[in-house]
């Protein structure tokens, strides 16, 4: 969340592409117990190789990584750098530098904007409500339709990898955000030989978070910390009644953030939406889930989940993919297309078609991938080819 001061708004630079981008690059800095060749570092180090190996924009993403005591049953957790955005830039961003089928139809669909705040365009919206009539202070137990063309519905706080991936560029080397591990917790750091019973899947854990930094992330976990009656700022004097209308909220992600808007906001119909708690879901033709994928809805207002993350445990599905919020002890992570899609649609590019795939990746081949070992090598000489067996999945401790 920032404050948005209109006068003084800077356009961030941004690239013209002539030529076709090669792969994404990402640089760890270690700022504590990621020393090169301890366990943490290598199992980073795969997580970001991943990355590099799916993601084909040319860019340089910095991150800072640690391996220290956090907060009670915190995995990770991941605080991004970001920056305000004009919704307006952003969109015509997202349709330059589309390079799929997917990105076609996500372009196509984004919603029209209307003359807002500072000369930019500016999006109609559904938000939780307000305390007061005037708009101050937020009130989960209540939506509106925003309309009012003004901060939060002209600009967005985006997270600066997602950004260089949509050509700005003039960020420097400073870390587009800072990951840290709980050393609390019995990490299992190879997954080739599975994943043992007492333990995390340490390089699932790195994936996930690192996906947090490259833009899987939502505006709505504001809404929702600062919102009656269970934000943790509900109350504080200093947050409780402020006017969230003049901030940058919302992410890249969350112009896909939709509901069936079963309240009969606005014109009624499918909306975007951007309040705590509901059915939100992710659409790239702002009519429908795609692949259904539905969204947490909040830790202390919705679900008991954090926006910035696909909803768990939905009725008759397995785990919607890496960024889902939570995982269980013995379970071996999974990469899904419809991971990969949401990266798509935000401006990362990816090294294959994802649109309506089933393609998948686990933690096992990943790292096989990596770090091969003696036997693999024969049998990759051979044109075998290593696969990672589905594992059964059960909710435990949660990701930040």
């Amino acid at each position: 969340m920032r404050k948005l001061l209109v006068s003084a708004t800077a356009v961030l630079a941004v690239a013209a592409f002539s030529t076709p981008a090669l792969a994404a690059k990402i640089v760890l800095n270690d700022v504590g117990g990621v020393e090169s060749g301890s366990q943490a570092y290598k199992g980073f180090s795969i997580a970001s190789k991943f990355w590099e190996q799916r993601l084909t924009n040319d860019v340089t993403i910095n991150l800072d990584v640690g391996f220290r005591r956090l907060g009670d049953r915190i995995l990770g957790q991941t605080l991004s750098s970001s920056t305000v955005a004009p919704i307006e830039v952003v969109q015509g961003q997202i349709a330059a530098v589309g390079n799929s089928q997917l990105d076609a139809i996500a372009a196509a669909n984004l919603q029209v904007l209307k003359p807002g705040v500072g000369g930019y365009g500016a999006l109609d919206v559904i938000t939780s409500g307000y305390k007061l009539p005037t708009g101050q202070g937020v009130d989960t137990t209540t939506r509106v339709f925003d309309n009012d063309l003004s901060g939060n519905n002209a600009f967005l706080d985006a997270n600066t990898a997602n950004l260089k991936a949509l050509g700005f560029f003039g960020f420097g080397d400073a870390a587009d955000g800072r990951i840290e591990f709980s050393n609390q917790f019995k990490f299992d750091f190879n997954p080739g030989d599975g994943i043992a019973s007492d333990s995390i899947d340490f390089i699932s854990v790195a994936i996930h978070e690192i996906g947090h930094a490259l833009g899987f992330v939502s505006g709505i976990d504001t809404y929702d910390i600062l919102g009656a009656p269970n934000g943790p700022l509900a109350t504080d004097p200093n947050f409780a009644l402020l006017n969230l209308n003049d901030y940058a909220i919302a992410s890249v992600l969350d112009l896909y953030r939709y509901s069936d808007n079963l309240g009969g906001l606005g014109d009624g119909g499918p909306a975007l939406d951007w309040s705590v708690g509901g059915s939100p879901y992710f659409s790239i033709d702002g009519k429908s889930a795609y692949q259904g994928g539905y969204f947490s809805t909040g830790n202390y207002n919705g679900d008991e989940n954090q926006a910035s993350h696909w909803r768990d445990n939905i009725p008759g599905q397995s785990s919607l993919g890496m960024m889902d919020p939570t995982v269980a002890y013995g379970q071996m992570g999974r990469v899904t297309s419809l991971d990969l899609a949401a990266y798509d649609a935000i401006g990362w590019n990816i090294d294959y078609d994802v649109f309506g795939s089933d393609r998948a990746f686990s933690t096992r081949d990943i790292y096989l991938s990596a770090v091969p070992e003696p036997a693999t090598w024969a049998m990759l000489v051979a044109g075998f080819l290593m696969t990672g067996g589905a594992v059964r999945r059960r909710r435990r401790p949660t990701f930040a």
